[in-house]
């Protein structure tokens, strides 16, 4: 058995048995499906064109299906960039994806419609393993460079849109997945540079495969394969992809002139070699963080003289913030902006708690969790207060309590930043150790820290303020409920006044004694049904609606106000309402009238006008007009000096719940008239 045999059938089983590992201990997804098509296509493959050398007199037996899976390779390299460890949906895929994806099935139309012998011969293949190819396998070819091109343009999307610390998770994964489509990218390309394949380089083609997929399988074991990641159009055009496969081709064309000027001395195994692992190296190196960060400020440095480009990192932190869909995620976009900035490797902010002075984590990122809670009067917490600027640990080490130093070290700490307004110290962030241990940071990088910190710390005002805000508004709220219940409790205190002031006199008359109990039960029913409705606003839904005649629920409210000398007029009127909601409007307004008048007279007039109408019209002064103008139905808005502002809210509430209507007006001769307006119960109102 050759060593070429041994390579192919090892790298054939790994490329079957992992998919399966994968999807059995972490459960299958579209991102692990689509790998495992992929390498199982890939299998297929290498084993297909192993036993078509294996077999040289038959070997178009093996090659024909070979051709199928070559062709299957365009689709299924396509899907696989997209899926993998992104969030993806057929749905949302760009419609210019989706027509490169339905032209990647050409090359499969292209092996049905087209016999084998169409698309290469070779002449002696038992003694050179070398096939020739026909016109069409050219054309054959060079698409399947086009859309393994795109593939790897997709793949250098992922990784680029990656947030920072997901970046450094998938980063081996995607240069491996890139390593795998750059190896088969290299053994075609002998299609365009010799219009033939040579057989012989499956071992180099089975090598980088290997390498391929043990970075994949490193990347996913040690650094986990759950990450998904959502695409920005805005770097749709931002690839190396594309300087690297222009600078492939012009390679191969070189190449191809290269073998054609001087044949055989110019070795081709070789450059390949060396082409496929520097291409790799750079590829490494441009996903390495530390090394893009040295580039960058390298050119930043020697050809724009300021380290940072105020306007893009302020437009860029301005982003994160204002793309924060909640407070945990705009706390980790703040940490991600500072680890991007500065190259920083993870971070953690603290926050002073709201009823408490002590400082406690609110977010790590990239970094251990901890308990850790900073007393207000610890070192650290005095010394930022004191010095109100950022704590470099490298260049000034400092001691603080012992679990705060533990702390500090375990994490690797490098930077404290105090989140301050004025004098006030609302928070701090700490940032880890620099991916490039190495860098040197200035003042420029000092500014632009304690700059971001600050606008941090306006944010956490903000956010501060507005939890103030929600809590004033929480106990608003509950202060207007308790002033409705208020309201009603004290209507009903008015009867039972009454009746302990009368027990006196009539306490031993045996009907004074009945109509004390009468009364007694029903304000016990009512406290009752105010401790189940609470707020005593109904709405629509909530009423029971009976037909009744208005004169009689007026002469029954009336009830509760003894002292009253009340004039009746009107009636024969029938309305549809909710007898008790409605009788405490009318109880609202008879000791609005007590109140109003300087004698206990008013008169109730019941009429029909359009539909029912119930009027209250008291001897009082009136009501001024200013009053009338701004509203007089305006929650907790009173003229008495002892009054809440309820009553006639509520009482309008409840009118407008009946699809009526409670209006005031000033009466002919002084005074004031209250109108209760409800639709006509037969349905003709006007």
């Amino acid at each position: 058995m050759t060593s070429m045999m041994v390579t192919q059938i090892l790298v054939a089983a790994i490329l079957v048995l992992y998919p399966v590992y994968t999807m059995v201990h972490n459960g299958i997804s579209f991102s692990r499906l689509s790998l495992a098509a992929t390498l199982w296509v890939l299998a297929a493959l290498n084993l297909l064109d192993l036993l078509s050398m294996e077999h040289a007199t038959t070997f178009l037996t093996y090659k024909r299906p070979a051709l199928w899976l070559e062709a299957a390779l365009c689709p299924v390299l396509l899907v696989f960039s997209q899926a993998y460890n992104r969030e993806f949906s057929l749905k949302r895929m760009p419609v210019m994806q989706k027509v490169v994806l339905t032209f990647s099935f050409i090359p499969l139309v292209m092996t049905v419609v087209f016999p084998g012998s169409q698309f290469f011969y070779s002449p002696d293949f038992e003694m050179d393993r070398v096939l020739f190819l026909e016109p069409v396998a050219f054309f054959f070819y060079l698409q399947i460079l086009l859309f393994m091109a795109v593939s790897l343009f997709n793949l250098e999307m992922t990784v680029t849109s990656a947030r920072h610390g997901i970046k450094w998770k998938i980063k081996f994964a995607i240069l491996g997945a890139g390593a795998v489509i750059a190896t088969y990218m290299l053994y075609f390309s002998q299609s365009l540079m010799l219009r033939s394949l040579d057989m012989d380089y499956l071992l180099q083609r089975a090598w980088g495969t290997g390498i391929g997929l043990l970075l994949i399988m490193y990347s996913e074991l040690s650094r986990g394969s759950d990450e998904r990641i959502v695409i920005s159009r805005q770097l749709a055009f931002r690839s190396f992809v594309f300087l690297f496969f222009a600078l492939f081709l012009l390679g191969v064309g070189v190449i191809g002139e290269g073998i054609k000027l001087f044949g055989s001395d110019f070795s081709t195994v070789a450059f390949m070699t060396v082409a496929f692992l520097g291409g790799l190296a750079l590829i490494a190196c441009m996903l390495s963080e530390g090394i893009r960060r040295k580039i960058r400020l390298f050119i930043q440095r020697n050809f724009y003289g300021d380290k940072y480009d105020y306007r893009d990192e302020w437009k860029k932190f301005t982003s994160r913030v204002v793309n924060s869909g909640s407070r945990d995620e705009l706390y980790r976009n703040i940490l991600i902006f500072y680890c991007e900035i500065f190259g920083i490797g993870g971070g953690a902010m603290f926050l002073q708690g709201r009823h408490s002075k002590d400082y406690s984590p609110v977010l790590f990122h990239e970094m251990d969790d901890s308990k850790l809670v900073l007393p207000h009067k610890s070192a650290l917490v005095e010394r930022l207060g004191r010095e109100r600027g950022l704590l470099d640990l490298k260049s000034e080490p400092l001691e603080f309590e012992e679990d705060v130093d533990t702390f500090l070290k375990d994490r690797k700490i490098r930077f404290i930043l105090p989140i301050m307004t004025d004098d006030v110290l609302h928070g701090l962030l700490m940032l880890g150790s620099p991916i490039n241990p190495l860098e040197h940071y200035d003042v420029e990088d000092r500014e632009l820290m304690e700059t971001v910190a600050g606008q941090v710390a306006a944010l956490v005002m903000n956010i501060r303020l507005g939890d103030e805000l929600a809590e004033a508004r929480d106990m608003e709220g509950f202060g207007k409920v308790a002033a409705f219940v208020l309201h009603d409790l004290k209507n009903q205190v008015y009867p039972l006044s009454l009746l302990a002031e009368n027990a006196r006199e009539f306490i031993n008359d045996k009907e004074f004694q009945e109509d004390m109990l009468d009364s007694l039960g029903n304000i016990v029913t009512r406290m009752n049904e105010l401790i189940a409705q609470l707020t005593n606003i109904p709405k629509n839904d909530s009423l029971k609606l009976e037909e009744i005649d208005l004169m009689d629920l007026a002469r029954d409210a009336a009830r509760q106000v003894p002292d009253a000398e009340i004039e009746f007029k009107g009636g024969g009127v029938r309305a549809r309402v909710d007898v008790e909601q409605m009788r405490k409007v009318a109880l609202n307004l008879f000791l609005n009238a007590l109140e109003a008048g300087e004698s206990n007279r008013f008169t109730v007039l019941v009429e029909y006008d359009n539909g029912p109408v119930f009027r209250v019209i008291d001897n009082g002064r009136g009501i001024d007009e200013e009053i009338l103008r701004e509203g007089l139905f305006v929650p907790f808005k009173t003229t008495k000096k002892k009054g809440m502002g309820i009553g006639l809210y509520q009482s309008k509430r409840i009118v407008e719940a009946h699809g009526g209507g409670l209006y005031a007006t000033a009466g002919d001769a002084g005074g004031a008239v209250f109108s209760v307006v409800l639709p006509d119960p037969s349905g003709h109102n006007v």
